[in-house]
């Protein structure tokens, strides 16, 4: 009887010590918005303003699970799978993907993190540093449509390595398989960079590209950017162009804390090297191919050769879409400890193939209060103008259409746990 009871109490011992090396957690964040829009697309060059229930507009709307195990020696086995959803609707976010923010797998040790999976690359770090960082969702369609990847973009079937902190510096590398059979450079990407934060400095430079590839393309939103460059030459097939590099972007970012402000700046530069013009023009070099005599035609009878906002002509990565720049920049100014006033500027300008630049010039002004630890009120505004190209608009679904100013105002709250 003294044995057994023994034995329980080893037994019991053992259990308690692999239970303090290993742990799960469940965590989420929750973020709903009132808004209202105006100036959105009803049809033709008829507008309309909208109030609405918004979702995860400041920070994504989450349930996750993460965890990791003690393999002895400074080796740990670590896992994240992160859901990402709708509180307005109740629906999955992230196309209904199940685990759609981040499902990863790896080693954690003295040599870094190996991590394998669905995950972000090194530029969502880099984009923190700045307004995706105080802003969120606020800002990710005028960077580009967030094809600069500041506000999160997800690498498929990807491998990341991450350093160790070396004094402040912080490194990474990934590369995501495209998985196609045959040709090994289709659906590839890549990306590398690093962040540096030493006191009152943080300073963070990141570069990113993905090739041309079928349904199993690694880069989750590059692809997009992709397929409009071979339907911009014609092809029918997105075959014809696999392994080809279609998209190349790197940002830098920068951020000063003069006391309770926090001054910050970036640049971003998205290049799509198969961007093209349409056919219909190339074939007709005398045809004036502009946004505004297309857009806005002198004679109102004039029939343009072919649907140019259909066929994706003068937007971010649409077919004629060479390349973009974006500067961002920003205060964060910390009132109160519970209080926080928070501005921001973005100016993109896009270079259209045959065509002159179109422009994009957004401001935001807002506040944060945080209420408790895990609970915050925020209100946002902020005002998106375009020229001589088709406007991002603040939302996918709030788009202005052509040459259009557009205004949006949230009022919400989050709750994380």
């Amino acid at each position: 009887m003294k044995k057994t009871i023994l034995a329980l109490a080893v037994l019991g011992a053992f259990a308690g010590t692999a239970h303090a090396q290993s742990g799960v957690t469940i965590y989420g964040a929750v973020d709903a918005s009132l808004s209202y829009v105006n100036t959105i697309s009803t049809g033709g060059k008829n507008t309309g303003s909208q109030m609405a229930l918004d979702s995860g507009l400041m920070k994504g709307s989450r349930l996750g699970i993460k965890g990791s195990e003690d393999l002895g020696g400074g080796l740990k086995a670590v896992f994240t799978i992160e859901n990402g959803f709708n509180v307005d609707t109740g629906e999955a976010g992230q196309k209904g993907t199940l685990w759609g923010r981040q499902a990863t797998v790896g080693l954690s040790g003295n040599f870094g993190t190996i991590l394998a999976g669905r995950q972000k690359d090194v530029l969502d770090d880099v984009g923190s540093i700045t307004s995706p960082g105080d802003f969120g969702g606020v800002v990710s369609r005028v960077h580009s449509l967030n094809l600069d990847r500041t506000n999160g973009e997800r690498v498929n079937n990807s491998i990341r390595y991450n350093t160790p902190n070396f004094n402040g510096f912080t490194g990474s590398v990934i590369y995501g398989f495209g998985e196609q059979a045959g040709n090994t450079g289709a659906g590839q990407s890549f990306g590398l960079g690093g962040t540096y934060a030493n006191g009152p400095l943080n300073i963070g430079l990141g570069y990113f590209q993905s090739k041309m590839g079928g349904k199993s393309a690694s880069d989750v939103n590059g692809a997009a950017a992709c397929n409009g460059a071979v339907m911009a030459m014609g092809k029918d097939k997105i075959g014809d162009k696999a392994g080809d590099t279609c998209l190349k972007t790197w940002t830098l970012a920068a951020a000063y804390q003069f006391g309770p402000a926090r001054v910050y700046g970036s640049y971003s530069r998205v290049k799509l090297p198969l961007a093209k013009v349409p056919s219909e023009i190339a074939d007709n070099p005398k045809h004036d191919y502009s946004f505004a005599s297309l857009a806005h035609p002198k004679d109102r009878h004039d029939t343009p050769l072919y649907n140019m906002e259909g066929d994706g002509d003068f937007v971010i990565g649409g077919y004629n879409n060479e390349s973009s720049s974006t500067l961002d920049f920003g205060v964060h100014y910390q009132l109160s400890p519970a209080l926080s006033l928070i501005s921001s500027l973005q100016y993109t300008r896009a270079k259209f193939a045959r065509s002159a630049d179109g422009r994009l010039l957004q401001v935001n002004l807002g506040a944060k209060y945080q209420l408790s630890k895990r609970t915050s009120t925020y209100a946002v505004v902020r005002n998106l103008r375009s020229s001589d190209m088709y406007s991002v608009g603040l939302a996918s679904d709030r788009v202005p259409g052509s040459d259009r100013s557009q205004t949006g105002i949230n009022a919400g709250v989050i709750h994380s746990f």
